[in-house]
């Protein structure tokens, strides 16, 4: 099949990149490419791809003479990707539900994806165009509109070799993530505290880190790791005893779970949103349905095989997987099947 990828503008589609959509329409392409498709990429300059990439803005929102406006910037992407529709079999849209109201103008069926939990604008955008084929990451993520089913429940995948499987871990727990309320890093430095055991931070600084976390990082039971990707990345998420992941707002889905469990570190999390779909219970992990009951998740964790952990991730969270999945919606769109 010829395919149409249409990324976000946050980052270049590359492997190593600052946005976690542009490195996961990387990895699609590139399966994509392996199972035959010929794959073309629409997005930011500086983007890299198993097939074509079209560069539709000189950078990533704001930046090297991009748009200032980042609505803008994807609703401009969008429209040079239907422009050139008729090239394809199928588009796939990531950018959020935009794509929806240009279907009309297409002379080629769209797959519409969004990455985070929809909102009432994205259901009301739906609802008014109910063939729209729209792709969820969990059955979570549409659960709060019923009225609305989606054509596949197609998780996000990852690449089994980026991560190293370890059967000794460190001594620490690890916390990998941005560092906002809803993520709960508080949460995660009381309950490592009231435990007693030692906890490593990870991820970009920004001001509620400066203000909020910072002055609880003493450099012997918290630390911090700072930005970590590649290597490091894959040797912290190894050397954990287990992942913690407080969440205290549902998530879509929770892709560093599954990048813990391939290195055969067990998850330890609140049970909200995507996070029983991911985390299957007493094999790679364990959930707390509150705050209050978090805490005593972690020491389960410790008993768990890691090598069945990363089992786990394998079979279910594949990036072969979920291209595979893919594959068979745009056929199945395109009127192949």
């Amino acid at each position: 099949m010829r395919i149409a990828q249409i990324s976000t503008l946050s980052a270049p589609v590359r492997q190593e990149t600052g946005g976690s959509i542009e490195s996961l329409i990387w990895l699609m392409t590139r399966e994509l490419s392996k199972l035959g498709h010929e794959v073309t990429v629409f997005g930011a300059a500086g983007s890299e791809a198993a097939g074509e990439v079209v560069v539709t803005s000189p950078g990533p929102y704001a930046q090297e003479g991009a748009l200032e406006d980042w609505h803008l910037c994807e609703w401009n992407n969008l429209c040079q990707a239907i422009a050139q529709a008729d090239r394809f079999d199928v588009l796939h849209s990531h950018a959020y539900l935009w794509g929806i109201p240009l279907q009309p103008l297409s002379s080629a069926p769209l797959v519409h994806t969004t990455h985070i939990v929809p909102d009432d604008d994205s259901a009301r955008l739906w609802a008014a165009a109910p063939e729209a084929c729209v792709t969820a990451l969990s059955h979570a993520q549409w659960s709060a509109f019923p009225h609305l089913r989606p054509s596949a429940v197609i998780p996000h995948g990852v690449d089994p070799t980026g991560f190293t499987w370890r059967e000794v871990p460190g001594d620490y727990l690890l916390y990998l993530g941005r560092f906002v309320s809803g993520k709960g890093p508080l949460l995660a430095i009381e309950t490592a505290r009231r435990l007693g055991l030692r906890l490593v931070l990870a991820g970009p600084a920004n001001p509620y880190f400066r203000e909020k976390i910072q002055p609880l990082v003493d450099g012997k039971n918290v630390e911090y790791a700072g930005f970590v990707t590649g290597p490091e990345r894959d040797r912290l998420l190894g050397g954990a005893r287990a992942l913690i992941y407080p969440i205290r707002y549902p998530e879509a889905f929770g892709l560093v779970l599954v990048e813990a469990m391939l290195c055969g570190t067990p998850v330890a999390a609140l049970r909200l949103g995507a996070v029983p779909e991911i985390v299957a219970e007493g094999v790679s992990g364990f959930t707390a349905a509150t705050p209050g009951e978090f805490a005593a998740t972690i020491p389960k964790c410790f008993a768990l095989d890691r090598r069945r952990v990363r089992q786990h991730a394998v079979e279910h969270f594949s990036a072969e997987k979920m291209a595979r999945a893919y594959a068979a919606c745009y056929e199945q769109i395109a009127g192949r099947k």
